[in-house]
């Protein structure tokens, strides 16, 4: 720093310095010569910049928009004890220009840093926190002992850097989640279980996207009444049908992934996935296994299989969101073993490397023209129509020890895309009209989950087989199915089909009106439906055969329908309105269709109806835990979400955060705060939709009193002229004299060194 007053220090300031000050050289030779006798000198061994697993090179991708520690090993450089009180200072930069939030303050000094650091002990290391943007040159530079807390014998060598990182674009990935109503099991799962922020915490410590819009699914949980060890396959052929069919059936955004929570752990293989890749799963809310569970079902849709392997890596918990409920450590050692080690509990595993590139390869989490280039910042916009159609969704249940398909009945869907052609597949699937000829052709791989996820030596028997055809092709509809084995590209042994009957079902009844018992939902006056809402059917069959109902509800008279349960063998349904979007003024319309194989009949339900409650939206709090301490200065990231059935995702600015002592902080899904006042606030985070209907949620967090700068920048252990003519001389400039931090020495740092006087 400079050692003469700066020219900005003019008038009365420059004459207070030229007052008070002997030389600064001679400050510097008295320095020098009461700390050489000390021998105490650190300097920066070591930087790792990390957002959940990072190789011991460095070179493990870093994503832009998520929360990222750096960890700085500090040297004593021959000192053979421990030395207390050291604190650093990271200052980021974006393309040379220095991000919102830096400087950064370390979240745990001063530290009493070792003589040989173990980065298995968080505290062995000094830890900031930080949001970098997207962008190909991050730098980070860390500063030892900025203010000279500490007297060295050489100063010179307390600054270190790492230059040039990259931070890549990914989007925000869509995964509806809804419970499942397991009436075998006791029913419903516990909300606050399955809720974002505790559900979905493993699978955002270690799957890094550009955020992850985690959010229940918009329609009632699904009923199901038979033991899910003998029928999961039928669950998870629900599940995909809900996402591929029935989520976009109304215009919501198809999500990439969709989850079925059970209640307890019913299931003897902890949870399973359609298929590997997939995009449906289901598993446990055991306490101890489910955060896991999801992390490795959801594993499976991404393309990951089962493995022995140990994360290798000492490894971090960045926002330790798997504090709560099992109080597990932030740091995670190496001998955890990887997500998709088989049969484990949540305490038990990390990621490894393969498994954490997964993610940030995988196609479904890249960035594209729509995601723009600062993370991935996406709103719900979707484009999962696109290619759309008319299909017959064809589902069943491969048993490959009979080596058979029985197949459910077939249902027409609209505006869905048919599936794609896998040359691996296993099962080759074929579809022709009433003249025989072949209309529809493309093989699937049903093999993929019979690995049981609670032990692999186990083979589940059976699987999910699910299709959507395209319904006509050349103005023919098809009117059989064939299922065949497939293997080198040749059909073999047929595993089963259908064909069309005689007879289309017939829907002789359907009525729609309140839930009773519960409150009252209808207004004759007004045709008012709200709160539980029953439908009732009744349907027959020519052929004597079995059929299925799907339930549809239009919000707008019709234009678009949206299925709210599919699949039923019963003959009724209730839900809950606020499930379901409102409807667009006295509009909405009820329909059922029914199926007994390859044919089906539609009915609409003559009523018009002003439908629903006006909600507000989802709020959650992903970050940080409840009850959780930091110290003065420390970097409080800020993290929430919020999902409205109307608006769907909101966007950054309909979340608010604010502190019961500070007032208003900001805006956004992530926020990273770190001025707050000492003391005990309560944070709360608001969301707000497009009709202003708000929710909130908050958490209490308390910051404790941290000395940065004690305004003896000589340390010569007092605070008097000589570190006021210190100060003046940079003023306007930075250095040492910097208390604040705010990269200027200003008025505000000549206040702070007036009230450590003396």
């Amino acid at each position: 720093m400079p050692l003469t007053a700066s020219p900005k220090a003019r008038g009365p300031l420059a004459a207070l310095a030229t007052s008070l000050a002997p030389t600064v050289a001679g400050f510097a030779l008295a320095l020098a010569a009461s700390t050489s006798a000390l021998g105490v000198d650190v300097s920066v061994s070591a930087i790792e910049i990390t957002q959940g697993f990072q190789a011991t090179t460095g070179a493990t991708p870093l994503i832009a928009k998520n929360a990222t520690m750096v960890r700085v090993r500090v040297s004593l450089n021959g000192q053979t004890i421990a030395q207390p009180g050291v604190d650093a200072m990271l200052r980021v930069y974006s393309n040379g220009v220095e991000i919102a939030g830096s400087p950064v303050y370390s979240s745990n000094g001063p530290i009493n840093a070792p003589v040989a650091p173990n980065s298995a002990n968080l505290n062995d290391t000094l830890n900031f926190i930080c949001l970098p943007p997207q962008s190909n040159d991050i730098d980070f530079v860390v500063t030892l002992n900025p203010f000279r807390t500490i007297a060295e014998t050489n100063y010179a060598n307390n600054s270190s850097s790492v230059l040039n990182k990259a931070f890549l674009c990914r989007k925000m990935v869509d995964i509806a989640y809804t419970p499942v109503n397991y009436t075998p099991g006791g029913g419903l799962p516990s909300g606050t279980v399955i809720e974002p922020g505790n559900g979905d915490a493993f699978l955002r410590g270690i799957f890094k996207t550009g955020d992850w819009n985690y959010h229940r699914s918009p329609l009632s949980p699904p009923v199901f009444t038979t033991d899910i060890n003998s029928s999961s396959t039928t669950l998870l052929n629900t599940l995909s049908s809900i996402r591929q069919n029935t989520i976009p059936g109304a215009g919501f955004q198809r999500p990439e992934f969709i989850y079925g929570w059970l209640p307890g752990n019913p299931f003897s293989g902890n949870g399973q996935a359609i298929g590997i890749p997939g995009d449906a799963a289901f598993g446990n809310t055991e306490n101890s296994r489910f955060q896991r569970t999801f992390a490795h079902e959801i594993g499976h849709c991404w393309g990951l299989s089962h493995n022995t392997l140990a994360i290798g890596i000492i490894s971090v918990d960045v926002e330790h969101q798997l504090r709560d409920p099992l109080n597990i450590a932030q740091v995670m050692p190496t001998t955890k073993k990887d997500i998709m080690y088989a049969g484990l509990l949540t305490n038990e595993a990390w990621v490894e490397s393969g498994s954490y590139l997964d993610c940030i390869n995988d196609a479904r989490s890249q960035c594209g023209a729509a995601d723009g280039t600062d993370g991935g910042d996406t709103d719900g916009a979707s484009d999962a129509l696109d290619g759309a159609i008319p299909v017959l969704r064809v589902t069943g249940v491969h048993d490959h020890v009979l080596r058979r398909i029985d197949l459910d009945p077939a249902m027409p869907n609209e505006l869905v895309v048919p599936t794609k052609d896998n040359p691996a597949g296993n099962v080759l699937v074929e579809a022709f009209d009433d003249h025989g000829v072949l209309v529809a052709s493309l093989r699937v791989d049903t093999r993929a989950c019979r690995e049981s996820c609670a032990d692999p030596r186990h083979q589940h028997r059976s699987t999910s087989l699910f299709v959507n055809l395209p319904r006509w092709t050349n103005g023919r509809e098809i009117a059989r199915v064939a299922l065949r084995e497939s293997a080198k590209g040749a059909a073999g042994r047929p595993l089963g089909g259908m064909t069309r009957s005689a007879n289309a079902p017939s829907i002789d009844a359907f009525t729609v009106g309140p839930a009773q018992p519960g409150p009252i939902a209808f207004d004759p006056s007004t045709d008012h439906l709200a709160g539980r809402v029953r439908l009732e059917w009744l349907i027959s069959d020519a052929d004597g055969d079995a059929t299925v109902a799907d339930l549809l509800y239009s919000p707008n008279g019709g234009d678009a329908w949206l299925p709210i349960a599919v699949g039923l063998r019963e003959s009724s349904f209730e839900f809950d309105s606020s499930d379901l979007p409102a409807s667009r003024g006295r509009n909405a319309q009820f329909r059922l269709r029914a199926s007994d194989g390859l044919s089906s009949d539609d009915f609409v339900e003559g009523n018009s109806y002003s439908f629903g409650n006006s909600a507000p939206p989802d709020v959650h709090i992903i970050a940080p835990n409840t009850i959780t301490s930091f110290p003065q200065g420390a970097t409080v990231l800020l993290h929430g979400s919020a999902w409205d059935i109307d608006d769907q995702l909101l966007p950054e600015s309909g979340l608010t955060w604010t502190s019961s002592r500070d007032g208003a902080l900001g805006s956004g899904r992530l926020l990273p705060i770190r001025d707050l006042s000492v003391g005990a606030h309560t944070i709360t985070l608001r969301g707000t939709d497009s009709g202003f209907l708000f929710a909130e949620r908050a958490i209490a967090i308390t910051i404790t009193a941290r000395t940065f700068n004690n305004g003896d920048f000589n340390g010569d252990g007092a605070v008097d002229a000589s570190d006021m003519t210190i100060l003046l001389s940079s003023w306007g400039s930075n250095g040492i004299a910097d208390i604040n931090a705010d990269g200027i020495v200003g008025s505000e740092d000549l206040a702070a060194l007036l009230s450590f006087w003396g």
